[in-house]
């Protein structure tokens, strides 16, 4: 799977798992170390602009965004897109509803000890 690949996919299940009244759909993401398991925290923004939060339909939700999130990861290392250092660690998706942008902030883990010159 390509890297647009992986993005539309998550894309699209958060445009079809979005609650009717969202504008915009965000979620909060931490992968373990291990990449066996992923913590997900599904928000979502209303045309009043009210913040609140929403389960997906099912498990299965979960289960193919920590995937695709893995892959995304494991495609990055492979790339060397890493400059040789650990890859990201969580990240916060936002997917624009109404103007169908997919936004992805990675964050990496705080505690790393970076060489600094």
């Amino acid at each position: 799977m390509t890297e647009d690949e992986i993005y539309r996919r998550i894309g699209q299940l958060l445009m079809d798992e979005a609650p009717e009244s969202a504008v915009t759909v965000i979620v909060d993401a931490e992968l373990s170390p291990e990449d066996d398991h992923c913590r997900l925290l599904f928000d979502y923004v209303d045309g009043e602009g009210e913040r609140d939060w929403f389960s997906p339909s099912s498990g299965e939700v979960d289960g193919i965004v920590m995937n695709s999130l893995v892959a995304l990861g494991k495609l990055h290392k492979a790339q060397n897109l890493t400059a040789g250092l650990p890859a990201w660690n969580a990240c916060e998706i936002a997917m624009d509803i109404v103007g169908g942008k997919l936004k992805i902030d990675f964050r990496y883990d705080e505690t790393l000890d970076l060489p600094t010159d």
